[in-house]
């Protein structure tokens, strides 16, 4: 048992996460991937894909839960994003 070995990785995730999900990736891939399925994909490209704009990061809050090795550093790393 190593405390903190992980933390990089942990935040890492974390920031990744927070990404993906205020900008919709998963779901514009999913989708992508059903319309390539349906045979509709380059009819429906450029219509379907203000369905996944999302939101920006800019100007929300973070709450972190817990300040230990990973809770730190990802904040640490969240205030330099801005």
């Amino acid at each position: 048992n190593t405390p903190g070995a992980n933390a990089n990785a942990v935040k890492e995730l974390v920031l990744c996460g927070m990404f993906l999900g205020s900008r919709r990736v998963v779901d514009g891939i999913n989708h992508m991937k059903q319309l390539g399925r349906d045979g509709l994909a380059k009819e429906r490209v450029e219509k379907d894909k203000a369905m996944f704009g999302g939101r920006e990061l800019d100007g929300k809050t973070l709450a972190i839960v817990g300040l230990g090795h990973i809770g730190a550093s990802t904040a640490r790393d969240a205030s330099r994003l801005g």
